[in-house]
């Protein structure tokens, strides 16, 4: 038997109403684990088995992990064997970044094991890589905030190169998640409902939302964080339409007493921000409650969590 070690990666909101494909949030909610083996007898990259509640909804996909550690493998110039065992314990589809949680636990594995002393956005870029799998094209945002923690920032400068920066926050959040059947490559089919263009106005209004979230954050203050996350214009009211119970859960949300509201990343989680734990409950169990329309709704309150990290190895 090989080296090996078993990395915790928790689920993420990204967007966070205006910041579109550049916010995100690891949430405590829900988490995946893998155990990461490098082995001589394995050939490439390839998944032992997966296992857990929300295991065999991802049987029969492509694997974002598979393509993110050979993308890994493959630009460091290693060849070596490596199996993943995957515990899903996040659900699949539902706008918590699951497949960005499974990559990001992944890569940190394999970068451990090899020794590699890689920058946290290298690391983001690999991960990002595997949500070609699910998504269509690379997306960092989800697997930035499951990667580092917390809340984090994704951008990148002239050459093009990947900037995330993580960003100081204590909060409390309630999330509804509906169990509704949702399409193969949701996150894709989400994406097709968004305009092309936007006028220049929009764009600066959301732009600086986004920026005054950032603030809002570093400062402690949940109040205002709260208004502006609630406040998107250009992605968040093309996406609503299509999650079950959404003006209802968003009515009751603020009826009882959350200070912001927004879509978790495509969606259909919906995500409240608290003032404190026991508002968080609450708010949580008013929006379950809202949600008549949808099938077995899950509710959770959660914080901020940490980074993917080593839990075991051997």
């Amino acid at each position: 038997m090989g080296r090996w070690v078993r990395v915790r990666a928790y689920c993420s909101s990204a967007n966070l109403g205006p910041g579109f494909d550049m916010l995100a949030i690891a949430l405590n909610a829900y988490y995946d684990e893998v155990v990461v083996k490098v082995e001589d007898e394995v050939e490439g990259v390839v998944v032992e088995h997966v296992r857990g509640p929300y295991a065999s909804e991802v049987i029969a996909r492509r694997n974002t992990a598979v393509e993110a550690v050979s993308r890994l493998l493959e630009d460091i110039g290693v060849s070596v064997g490596v199996s993943l065992s995957i515990y899903k314990g996040i659900p699949v589809g539902r706008g918590l970044g699951s497949s960005g949680a499974t990559a990001a636990a992944a890569v940190i594995g394999v970068s451990r094991l090899l020794g590699l002393k890689l920058s946290a956005s290298k690391l983001v870029g690999y991960a990002g890589q595997g949500e070609k799998v699910s998504a269509g094209s690379p997306h960092y945002d989800n697997v930035a905030a499951s990667l580092m923690g917390g809340l984090v920032v994704v951008s990148s400068d002239a050459r093009g190169e990947l900037r995330v920066i993580s960003v100081p926050f204590k909060g409390y959040f309630a999330l509804v998640t509906p169990m509704n059947p949702v399409p193969e490559g949701k996150t894709g089919v989400m994406r097709k409902v968004l305009p092309s263009h936007i006028a220049l106005e929009e764009a600066v209004r959301n732009f600086s939302r986004a920026a005054a979230m950032i603030a809002a954050a570093v400062k402690g203050d949940l109040e205002l964080f709260g208004v502006l996350m609630s406040s998107d214009e250009v992605v968040e009211p093309k996406r609503a339409p299509y999650v079950p119970c959404y003006e209802e859960v968003r009515k009751a949300a603020f009826e009882a007493g959350a200070l912001g509201f927004a879509l978790s990343g495509a969606g259909p989680t919906m995500i409240a921000l608290a003032s404190g734990p026991k508002v968080a409950n609450e708010v949580a169990v008013a929006m379950r409650d809202a949600c008549e329309c949808c099938q077995d709704p899950l509710a959770k309150v959660a914080e901020p969590a940490p980074g993917a990290e080593v839990i075991e190895n051997g």
